[in-house]
């Protein structure tokens, strides 16, 4: 029961005993004793106007109860009359964050190698209005507490199960060497997951996965397998530079061959047709 309402009544009462005293007051007093009993009422009534009166902040919703329960009635924001002896608690419907951004602040997920990664995201979501007075019943109008035993604990497990398949291994661009992850598909894991997990009781408007931060083992044989991608890369251009020299040793030996079958026929005057063409045989005349 609101304070206020309390004090009303106290002030009520104290109306009531002043008009009864007046009723039986000497002459010489009962105006005052009458003046006193209509002082108090007219407070009582402020009081009771006061304590009808009640403030819900934008994007709140207002969880109407009657004597600490939950009565099913909700407000929106702004000012809300109900009766005096009633009182309207808040719960949070604004857009609320989920916030995992940074490498200490990453969730640890347990991935496909079975190895610990830590998962930069964020997660917004609302509270849906409609379920609002049974989150407060529930949590005995402590919206922290149903921030972090409710929904920080689900959206963690939602994690989780969209990296439970996860192998930074198997993503590895076997021209490049560069690891290419697309990290949207697990971001709608993790939608699908926590809503899943959550039912009616919040709806997730977004969620962004920034980077996976893997453990020292993982980066080691992500490094390794990138060393030999390179290797190979390099000896297959090993074997194309090795055709391509031989090729032009080859040619070399062909250019030698004619230049030095030149250099023979003009020291010797003779017909250098004879030693570029050796396979001709020239007839008696």
């Amino acid at each position: 029961m609101p304070v206020l309402f309390v004090g009303a009544l106290i002030v009520f009462a104290a109306a009531a005993i002043g008009a009864l005293y007046a009723v039986f007051a000497p002459r010489g007093t009962k105006s005052t004793a009458v003046g006193g009993a209509i002082g108090a009422l007219v407070l009582g009534v402020a009081l009771t106007i006061a304590s009808s009166a009640n403030s819900v902040p934008v994007r709140n919703v207002g969880i109407v109860t009657s004597f600490n329960k939950p009565t099913g009635e909700t407000t929106g924001s702004g000012l809300n009359w109900v009766a005096p002896w009633q009182k309207i608690g808040e719960w949070d419907a604004s857009r609320q964050k989920y916030d995992h951004i940074g490498a200490d602040n990453a969730v640890p997920v347990r991935t496909g190698t079975l190895a610990v990664a830590g998962v930069e995201l964020l997660v917004e979501w609302q509270v849906r209005a409609e379920n609002a007075p049974r989150q407060f019943m529930d949590y005995k109008g402590d919206f922290e507490a149903f921030r972090g035993q409710r929904v920080g604990v689900q959206l963690d497990g939602a994690v989780n199960d969209a990296f439970a398949t996860y192998n930074p291994l198997a993503n590895i661009d076997a021209k490049t060497g560069n690891l290419n992850v697309d990290l949207k598909p697990f971001a709608e894991k993790v939608k699908t997951s926590a809503q899943e997990r959550l039912g009616q009781d919040i709806e997730i408007l977004s969620v962004t996965i920034i980077r996976v931060n893997h453990d020292e083992k993982t980066e080691a044989n992500i490094k390794v397998f990138q060393d030999k991608l390179a290797q190979g890369r390099n000896l297959d251009q090993d074997l194309i530079n090795a055709e391509k020299q031989k090729a032009v040793t080859e040619k070399n030996a062909e250019v030698d061959k004619i230049t030095r079958c030149l250099e023979i026929a003009e020291k010797t005057g003779s017909n250098p047709g004879l030693c570029l063409n050796p396979g001709i045989v020239m007839g008696a005349k």
